[in-house]
Parts: C-alpha cells; sequence; structure tokens
C-alpha cells in the first residue's frame, strides 16, 4: 500500500511473486510484467492493458505485454477489491 500511496501507479517488473502480484490488484495497483532491461530511468511510459502494449514514448518504441482480463481492470478501475465491493455489492464476474 506504501507504493500506492507514495503515488506510484503502476510498477513494471519482469516476475513477480504471486502473493505480491495478488495484493497489488487488491489494493487497485496496476502490476505488469515486461522485459525491463529497455526501459531506462525517467524513461515516459504509456500503458494500454486493453491490447497488451506499452510503449515507451521517451524511445519511441512499443512491447508487447500480457492483455490483463476485463474484471482485473474493472478492479484497478475501482481502485482495489475493496472499493469495488463497496460500489457493487459483489465481487467482479471473471469471463
Amino acid at each position: 500500500m506504501v507504493i500506492k500511496e507514495a503515488g506510484i501507479v503502476a510498477v513494471l517488473a519482469k516476475t513477480f511473486a504471486r502473493i505480491f502480484y495478488r495484493n497489488g490488484f487488491n489494493i487497485g495497483l496496476t502490476l505488469v510484467e515486461v522485459d525491463t532491461d529497455g526501459i531506462d530511468e525517467n524513461d515516459m511510459l504509456e500503458i494500454d492493458l486493453d491490447k497488451g502494449i506499452l510503449r515507451d514514448i521517451s524511445k519511441n518504441i512499443e512491447m508487447k505485454i500480457r492483455p490483463l482480463p476485463e474484471f482485473m481492470q474493472e478492479i484497478l478501475r475501482e481502485g482495489g477489491i475493496v472499493n469495488y465491493y463497496k460500489k457493487y455489492k459483489r465481487l467482479p464476474e471473471v469471463k
């Protein structure tokens, strides 16, 4: 939660521990698995979760990422699973 409270909107890494990955989405933190070797500090990045594309605007390159399922995007849009449940009084449907 400290990561999110610090104003970080997404974390990119080659891999995540399963518990961190799940907890990240539960609190509304976007986590993207991608080869980060070509990304430098201060690069401007844009993430398209629907299409599964990470754009490095600074270097004018695109990288493929695994598109997020709609139910995970819904959780992120609401700011986490607790906020989602408070709003809809149910858990998101996995399709």
